[in-house]
């Protein structure tokens, strides 16, 4: 072989030769954790995975205590709420959070929503925040209303849930979020609702002020003709909730399936939940979770702190266990 020639083919051989048993490797690897992974799921109760450890655990157990002790602020106004998506699944599974979950979600109904909203606007132990020349970006936004009413219980009210905040900063608040439902007239077909999920979908995926969507909110629900603020047979996650538009469509709930609420155990705290949790768990998430998950991942509200962190040059939250 020509020298020359021989001088630029070996280092591009030795690459080529390299990546394959690199490839290999990897293959092998692979091959190992699919099976490490089958076999947890086939003999590992998820129920009985241990909690969220240092700084998730931390954080778990502050949102918890905050969450009680705003639930006791709010029992004078005989609000009726319950647990709500991953809240609900946790305190089935593992009687408190998802190990790697980070916030508690309360829903209720939107006459008892509305009562929320007034309890929140006159209380002496809230600050009710004019979110209406609001748009976009949310996380420099809480963290600036944090920073000017510290170690208060701060309200927002944003367009797909109502937050109640209390710390000196962003990245030590506590944070409770609130989400309304709505029942279904009775002759409302499932075609025409999910029409007009469509339509407030299309709608709220626009750039808007907070404003014009609450504004949109309030028309629509009124002339859409679907919708009851009296108890009926179907509840739907309602205008204002993020499971409307960021979640997909699972079936109506049944009202036996909600009410009459009950309690749960929590974190060893008494939390306020739906009637048929089970039935709403296996709607919203399918009759699989009870079993080893497919969804283990990262706390959220962390990563969309540390996003937040990231964007101005702060210190990142080491949330990480391991």
């Amino acid at each position: 072989m020509n020298y020359y020639v021989a001088k630029y083919i070996r280092p591009i051989y030795r690459a080529i030769f390299k990546t394959r048993v690199q490839n290999k490797r990897l293959i092998k690897e692979n091959s190992e954790l699919t099976y490490q992974v089958n076999y947890l799921k086939h003999h590992f109760d998820i129920s009985q995975m241990k909690p969220a450890t240092g700084y998730l655990r931390e954080f778990q157990l502050t949102e918890i205590e905050y969450a009680r002790q705003i639930l006791d602020l709010l029992k004078p106004y005989d609000i009726q709420m319950y647990l709500e998506g991953g809240a609900l699944l946790g305190a089935k599974r593992h009687k408190g959070f998802i190990p790697w979950d980070d916030d508690i979600d309360i829903a209720m109904a939107r006459a008892d929503f509305n009562k929320l909203i007034h309890a929140l606007q006159t209380a002496p132990n809230f600050v009710w925040i004019d979110t209406t020349q609001k748009s976009g970006y949310y996380a420099e936004y809480y963290d600036k209303n944090i920073r000017a009413n510290a170690n208060k219980n701060i309200v927002l009210l944003t367009p797909t849930c109502l937050h109640v905040f209390n710390g000196t900063c962003l990245r030590d608040s506590k944070n409770l979020e609130f989400f309304p439902n709505d029942f279904l007239k009775e002759d409302v077909t499932e075609e025409q609702y999910l029409a007009f999920r469509d339509k407030v979908i299309a709608f709220i995926r626009k750039p808007h002020k907070w404003k014009e969507l609450f504004d949109f909110y309030e028309a629509n629900w009124e002339s859409s003709g679907l919708f009851s603020m009296e108890h009926t047979s179907r509840i739907v996650p309602g205008m204002g909730n993020w499971d409307l538009t960021e979640y997909g469509y699972h079936g109506f709930r049944q009202h036996d399936d909600v009410y009459p609420t009950t309690t749960i155990e929590f974190e060893g705290k008494i939390l306020p939940c739906p009637n048929k949790a089970e039935v709403i768990l296996d709607r919203e998430y399918g009759k699989n979770w009870r079993d080893y998950p497919k969804d283990i991942g990262f706390p959220q509200t962390l990563l969309d702190r540390n996003k937040y962190f990231q964007k101005i040059g702060e210190p990142l939250i080491d949330y990480k266990e391991f």
